[in-house]
């Protein structure tokens, strides 16, 4: 089948959330920093083990620590469903975009906020591949919340890798409530890569087909899938991770400039995205004329000007300096540094 199909990141590209961050800011006291502190233990275990760890396993590690702070999936739905924020020209450019071509959210947010997000916005979410948390099927004993509670004090105080590492592999991984993580198969990494796979073979779908937006160092290998792949690979806003595996980086206030290039590669495959991006650094009015597909988006991106660039390797550190600015001034500094 020669039908394009785009698949994208949620939280970066589509919201400005991090759901599991903001969780934890909210329940657990210097829960924002406590989540960060695991969040780099997460990154770092992907630079040791870059084959079988999965990037995004900050949200299983977090887990044992909701339940300690008697949090129950009825407060992840309430959170979610309260707390949903999207980047300015979201809500039209889902709506386009899955009335032209076949659209999935591919994301290491848990299912609740997905599914909340979905409801809000109007997004398919039978089209959505998120990581799924059943929290409430586990049950923590008063002497393991006890020591849960210390060892968060403890990780706030001792924040090195070798501490972190010796916690949850001699301690908790020697805890009942350790089922619980052991459950959660973040779909991060290897599990967007194995989403996206999942959304070819079920589909009929060919790799040189797949548009793929994301941000961050979960998006890695889905970037580089569709980079090699000769589909569309876009850092959306993007850190050094997903500039590094991409080979388009946008810097942007508004995502409906995604809504575009998606028409674009719906219609003229990726050559015509390459011929966009190049009239488009020469002209941005003349070429969003051109290519325009509705006159309110053409009207709102000429407001608020989105960055184009293609990467290379002479590029990517200063990239990363360009993007960082818009990156940090949507998501806030504290989300924008996490990987």
């Amino acid at each position: 089948m020669n039908e394009k199909f785009y698949v994208t990141d949620c939280e970066g590209p589509l919201s400005i959330n991090d759901n599991a961050y903001e969780i934890a800011d909210y329940f657990i006291p210097e829960g924002g920093e406590f989540f960060s502190i695991l969040s780099n233990y997460d990154d770092l275990l992907a630079e040791k083990y870059p084959d079988t760890h999965f990037t995004g396993s900050t949200l299983k590690y977090i887990l044992p620590f909701f339940k300690a702070y008697n949090l129950t999936e009825k407060d992840l739905v309430e959170f979610s469903q309260d707390n949903i924020n999207m980047i300015d020209g979201a809500y039209s450019m889902i709506s386009y975009v899955q009335n032209i071509m076949p659209f999935y959210i591919v994301s290491t947010s848990y299912n609740q906020y997905i599914k909340a997000l979905s409801d809000k916005t109007g997004f398919n979410y039978e089209n959505a591949y998120s990581t799924i948390l059943k929290m409430d099927e586990y049950v923590l004993s008063t002497e393991e919340a006890d020591k849960l509670l210390e060892m968060r004090e403890n990780i706030l105080f001792d924040s090195s890798f070798e501490n972190i590492d010796n916690l949850f592999s001699n301690v908790i991984g020697n805890m009942k409530i350790n089922s619980l993580i052991e459950s959660v198969k973040p779909i991060g990494g290897i599990g967007k890569y194995e989403a996206i796979i999942d959304i070819i073979e079920k589909n009929d779908y060919k790799a040189e087909n797949l548009m793929y937006s994301g941000d961050s160092i979960t998006d890695k290998e889905a970037l580089s899938y569709a980079r090699d792949n000769g589909g569309v690979s876009i850092s959306f806003n993007g850190n050094i991770h997903s500039i590094k595996s991409a080979s388009i980086s946008i810097a942007s206030e508004n995502n409906l400039i995604l809504a575009v290039i998606a028409d674009v590669f719906n219609n003229k495959a990726t050559a015509g995205v390459y011929d966009f991006i190049h009239e488009y650094n020469e002209n941005p009015l003349e070429a969003l004329l051109d290519y325009s597909i509705d006159e309110s988006i053409t009207q709102e991106l000429l407001l608020t000007k989105a960055s184009i660039d293609i990467i290379d390797d002479e590029n990517v550190d200063k990239l990363n300096d360009k993007v960082k600015i818009t990156r940090n001034k949507i998501r806030g500094k504290n989300i924008g540094d996490l990987g």
